[in-house]
């Protein structure tokens, strides 16, 4: 539900799982739990994500993951974020995680954020998701624009976003805080008009 503020929307929404998960290409969304904090701490080991994704600290403990999954639980509870690990339909091993955070003050606008193991990239699974998280935003939540940003020298994540349907709007100087200063970004969208599930 969205309550007119001014001129801001405000969100108030109470998020619900999926049912049945979304699913598609050989991978399934499910719900973090305990299980999953050895190979989030694994892959969130390597320097690259945390390179790309200034918000996983490095180096990462299992400490930091278990931050991780009480911050999903309570972002799905608060209804600010939707986040979930993406995974191997036949085994449901994750493969990476993928969250969708809704703005508080703009009921219409959200962004995806997503990462992967090493061994799991370059396979699909991360457009896959991008494409089912999106679809269940624009039908599920009413949602009218989202964002999808990138850093500019990672190119795997910004040909996922193009597969996935989004357009690259452009670079976006100083956007995003990271522990050695403010860095550039790219910003791509996606409008319900323009996807094709």
């Amino acid at each position: 539900m969205a309550v007119r503020m001014g001129l801001r929307i405000v969100l108030t929404v109470r998020l619900a799982f999926p049912d049945p998960p979304l699913a598609a290409a050989g991978i399934v969304l499910r719900h973090l739990n305990c299980g999953d904090i050895p190979w989030i701490t694994a892959a969130c080991s390597d320097g690259e994500l945390s390179h790309y994704i200034p918000v996983i600290p490095y180096p990462y403990s299992q400490a930091d993951a278990r931050f991780f999954l009480d911050h999903a639980a309570q972002s799905w509870a608060t209804g600010t974020g939707a986040t979930y690990v993406i995974a191997d339909v036949a085994s449901n091993v994750g493969l990476g995680t993928i969250g969708l955070h809704l703005d508080p003050q703009d009921a219409g606008l959200a962004e995806v954020g997503y990462w992967l193991c090493r061994a799991a990239r370059g396979q699909g699974a991360a457009t896959a998701a991008v494409r089912l998280v999106s679809a269940w935003a624009f039908e599920k939540l009413g949602i009218q624009r989202l964002n999808l940003v990138t850093a500019p020298e990672n190119a795997p994540s910004q040909r996922v976003a193009e597969r996935a349907g989004f357009m690259r709007e452009g670079l976006l100087r100083a956007w995003s805080p990271t522990p050695a200063g403010r860095r550039d970004s790219v910003m791509f969208s996606l409008l319900p008009q323009a996807f094709d599930p």
